[in-house]
């Protein structure tokens, strides 16, 4: 054996030994679920753990304290002050006590008819004086002598201008501790009155002793004023940049700075361990929603094991290479790896749930500013259109570079906006277009991968499979010649009817391919194979002829697996028949057996319950119809496909195609042009010289 062939044999008896552990290993597919999912969670949680365990005032830091992300948290001092400051801007608010306004002018005319009274007795001008001064409550002087001595009408004015101040100042409201001032007022108003000087004097005299505060305190009101002063005023929200030294090293930690430390999770405390628990649940809500998205729209043939476990290794892989890529330079991070790897292993819905819900734990753990992120998101919708419209493998490498292009668009706009430099704007987004580009060679190469440690029919591994100098292909052109010409009509009716109404063209001429692989058992059973040799069924029995037809479904699904075929390959392989009767042998038997059951002569199926097994279902049926034809035209081969068609839908075959009634006429009408090119199916001609003519 030469060097080379002992290196292709170590090769695939490693990857057969590979294959046969993970077939074991995939029973656990839940397990090693849940594990990936735990280990993403811990690494979307490792940027919110703090580096110190606790600290205290008057710590000395040993290190500089430097954000591994941005951190936005509300400046508690900073609200404090402005909600303090707010508060001292509020005026005491006081009642206003309408009661002592009534009270001073009752007492005022009281004095009043006292000092009248006074003015009454025939007593001596100093006598009368010091009544009145002791009754006003002052020293007797040229005012008290007045108020005895001058006429009744100028008391009464004086009495009157009394009054009217009095009311004036008190109704204005006198603050507490004001008095002075209210009572200087006083004298203000009276000189406004145009009354002699004698008479403002004496005037003021009557009115100041009963000038009292009006205007209390409201303490109840005033706090609640306060209080919603502070409350209007927003939390002042602060930004620490990712790379920035909250604490230099050496520095001795006073409390606000504790505070701060603390409140943003910069170390261990209750904001801390918030910030690691809601990080962590994020990330097992995501892997929470892709289980369930493959519980609803994963596979309906009991593979979920394998699924699960494909999903947990092949996203698992993305994380911890965004992890990983986020570690040296955050923008270059291939975010969009797990989108682009979606849509190539998985279908549709399943794809997108996939590669978004890890997008998101990927921006978790690479905290990106919000101009990055809603590049990110139009890189993702890059993503999603160009995965959904191109069946290729190019499409890697096509949107994983334009994704990464827009990105940087998007991101450079909303950074120009924000007056970035243009340095830092300039060198992110060539960041953001590194990554989509790495992102596409990851997806490329793990893709090689994880397509053949995964038998996962990826389009790279069925155009391989494509391949007629394949070892099987080649097999079976050598063991059973007509049945390979036959895959090859199958293949190319299944694909083209694909292809019309949008199915999967690849799958459906693999599985045309690959369908009637099994006939390599036994080829001279089956007609196609026979040529000049007589016909074995002529000497054996209905039921023997039966069971080897029968067989070659399961065989070749035994075959397929032996070779590691994609399991949707061997899905077309076990379907390709349903669960239809072998009728000529039926027939044949129930000639000599009457009331015979038909259950003996039926395959085992399952009926096709995908679009492409239906598609190879029907071009089987079709084909080998056509090739019995003892005359082929168009109304032959219209009849023939009318006939075939209409059998398997009246017997329930097609009950599980997710074919429409539309789409199996769409396809009815590309059998039949198909059949009519390929048989060369041609008009009656007058002449042998007009058929010359037309040729």
């Amino acid at each position: 054996m030469t060097r080379q062939n002992k290196m292709t044999h170590f090769v695939r008896t490693v990857r057969h030994s590979l294959v046969l552990r993970l077939t074991r290993f995939r029973r656990t597919g839940t397990l090693v679920f849940i594990l990936v999912a735990l280990l993403s969670a811990v690494l979307c949680a490792l940027p919110f753990i703090p580096v110190l365990r606790n600290v205290s005032e008057g710590t000395v830091v040993s290190a500089d304290m430097v954000s591994r992300r941005d951190i936005v948290y509300v400046d508690n001092g900073r609200t404090e002050d402005l909600r303090k400051r707010a508060m001292d801007e509020v005026a005491p608010i006081y009642k206003f006590d309408s009661s002592r306004l009534p009270t001073a002018t009752t007492a005022l005319e009281s004095v009043m008819t006292k000092v009248i009274s006074i003015r009454a007795q025939d007593a001596p001008v100093d006598q009368e004086s010091q009544q009145i001064a002791a009754l006003l409550m002052t020293a007797q002087g040229a005012t008290t002598k007045y108020l005895v001595t001058c006429s009744e009408s100028e008391v009464q004015s004086s009495k009157t201008a009394a009054r009217e101040a009095l009311t004036i100042v008190m109704g204005r409201g006198v603050l507490e501790g004001s008095l002075p001032a209210a009572r200087e007022s006083i004298n203000t108003e009276l000189k406004k009155y145009g009354i002699s000087d004698n008479q403002v004097r004496s005037a003021y005299l009557l009115a100041v002793r009963f000038v009292s505060s009006n205007l209390i305190y409201d303490e109840e009101a005033t706090q609640l004023a306060r209080d919603k002063a502070a409350s209007s005023v927003s939390p002042v929200v602060s930004t620490i940049l990712a790379g920035t030294a909250v604490v230099k090293k050496g520095s001795v930690l006073d409390q606000s700075t504790v505070d701060l430390l603390l409140s943003t999770g910069l170390v261990w405390g209750p904001r801390a361990l918030q910030n690691v628990v809601s990080q962590m649940l994020v990330a097992l809500l995501a892997w929470g929603t892709i289980a369930l998205a493959v519980m609803l729209l994963g596979s309906a043939k009991g593979r979920t094991e394998h699924l699960l476990m494909e999903i947990a290794v092949i996203g698992g892989s993305c994380i911890v290479i965004g992890w990983l890529a986020g570690s040296v330079t955050a923008t270059m991070t291939p975010f969009f790896l797990c989108m682009l790897l979606g849509f190539v292993f998985f279908e549709g819905a399943l794809a997108t749930v996939f590669g978004f819900a890890l997008m998101v734990m990927t921006w978790i753990m690479v905290p990106m500013p919000a101009e990055v992120l809603s590049g990110l998101v139009v890189g993702a919708v890059i993503v999603f259109i160009v995965m959904r419209k191109v069946n290729k493998m190019s499409a890697l490498l096509i949107a994983g570079p334009i994704a990464g292009a827009s990105a940087a668009l998007v991101y450079s706009a909303l950074a120009g906006v924000s007056e970035q430099r243009l340095s830092v704007i300039a060198a992110n987004a060539g960041y953001l277009v590194a990554g989509g580009v790495i992102a596409a060679v990851f997806a490329l190469g793990l893709t090689l991968v994880f397509e053949r440690l995964f038998n996962v029919a990826t389009v790279v591994r069925l155009r391989e499979l494509l391949d007629t100098g394949s070892k099987l292909l080649a097999q079976l052109f050598e063991s059973a010649p007509g049945t390979y010409h036959h895959s090859l009509s199958v293949a190319n009716l299944a694909a083209g009817a694909a292809q019309l109404i949008g199915a999967n063209w690849l799958m459906a001429r693999v599985g045309g391919y690959y369908h009637d692989i099994g006939k390599l058992l036994h080829p001279q059973f089956f007609g196609e194979n026979r040529g000049e040799l007589p016909n074995i069924h002529e000497d054996i029995s209905p039921e023997l002829s039966t069971k080897v037809i029968l067989e070659h479904v399961q065989s070749g699904v035994t075959i397929a697996r032996s070779n590691h075929l994609p399991p949707e390959v061997v899905d077309i392989i076990a379907e390709h028949h349903g669960t239809t009767v072998v009728q000529f042998f039926y027939d044949k038997a129930s000639a000599e057996q009457p009331n015979l059951s038909p259950d003996t002569f039926r395959y085992q199926g399952p009926k096709p319950h995908t679009r492409e097994s239906s598609l190879v279902f029907l071009a089987d049926g079709v084909e080998a119809a056509a090739r019995s034809l003892p005359k082929v035209d168009k109304p032959a081969l219209e009849g023939l496909i009318d006939a075939v068609v209409n059998a398997r839908i009246a017997d329930g075959q097609l009950a599980e195609s997710q074919l429409t009634l539309g789409e199996i006429a769409a396809v009815r009408d590309y059998f039949l042009t198909s059949l009519i090119s390929f048989y060369h199916v041609r008009d009656a001609y007058l002449t042998p010289e007009e058929a010359n003519e037309r040729i």
